[in-house]
């Protein structure tokens, strides 16, 4: 007859320290005693019968018993993880997170959100902004605003808006230059080159120069912002996003140089898990964020 699970705290003071290799950090992990956390694995292991770790002054190491047990641990403390996780999701309906990167979040998105929290007050929104791809499946993520090309397994995703590049420069880079300009004026201007969306030789071939008209940078940056940023400051002509650019163009802060526009391959994609779109407050987002590109259209 198999034996009833007993000790959890224990198990669970037991993973953490096979999992830290010291018993200090797992105590750290856990918000325990180091002596707390000592006694627990202790007390599994007299009632196992057999050693789990074997203890070094700069910590501890697993026994081959320890090795076999953590690997069930592991995985169910994992899965219990997760399966809090996603009852809390699901039960917290008035908070969302938002992952996006920097350059979206700070040239867009938060410059129209006083409108989405105007008309859902009661909706916290938390923006985790990083450049990099979060895993939806193993994180706290609710949505995804990514600008790519779907290939996201199967989350699920929708187009929010295609994107295009244009030229933009500060009115005092330019000064009184009729516009809009001739493309031999634009080329003998500063160029600021962005290494994700690199398209000054689409931009040349467009308006019949040779590309070696627009081949040395000024500076390169790899932070939309960034180079939006050296724009305004009057340090050159950017070739950039045009969604990003949309507050600085109405507020005057940059102007566009000519009525160039450069397609792109990605594109503004809506991401988050299946069936999530069907949560009320990832819903109303969702409406209000097509909404505004409407209203931006």
């Amino acid at each position: 007859m198999a034996r009833t699970v007993r000790h959890l705290r224990a198990l669970q003071a037991f993973d953490a320290a096979a999992a830290c290799a010291n018993l200090s950090k797992a105590a750290e992990e856990l918000g325990v005693t180091h002596g707390a956390v000592s006694r627990q694995i202790k007390q599994l292991e007299t009632y196992l019968g057999v050693a789990l770790l074997r203890r070094h002054p700069n910590g501890v190491e697993k026994t081959d018993e320890g090795e076999r047990l953590h690997l069930a641990t592991r995985g169910a403390f994992a899965m219990l993880r997760d399966g809090v996780r996603d009852v809390s999701r699901f039960d917290d309906r008035q908070s969302i997170t938002i992952s996006l990167s920097t350059s979206l979040a700070t040239k867009w998105l938060v410059a129209n959100l006083a409108s989405f929290r105007s008309r859902h007050p009661g909706i916290s929104v938390f923006l985790d902004t990083n450049d990099d791809v979060v895993d939806l499946s193993a994180s706290d993520v609710d949505i995804a605003l990514r600008y790519g090309r779907p290939g996201w397994g199967n989350l699920y995703h929708e187009l929010v808006t295609h994107e295009e590049l244009i030229v933009v420069a500060s009115p005092t880079l330019v000064k009184a230059a009729a516009l809009p300009m001739a493309p031999t004026d634009i080329a003998n201007l500063p160029l600021l080159h962005d290494e994700f969306n690199p398209a000054w030789d689409r931009w040349a071939e467009q308006c019949g120069l040779e590309c070696t008209r627009v081949a040395n940078a000024a500076v390169r940056f790899a932070d939309s912002a960034v180079l939006i940023a050296a724009a305004i400051d009057g340090q050159g002509v950017a070739l950039t996003r045009r969604l990003l650019v949309s507050a600085d163009l109405e507020d005057g802060r940059l102007i566009r140089l000519d009525d160039t526009t450069i397609s792109l391959d990605r594109a503004l994609y809506f991401v988050c898990r299946p069936g999530d779109q069907d949560r009320l407050a990832i819903r109303q987002f969702k409406s209000w964020l097509f909404s505004l590109q409407l209203d931006q259209a």
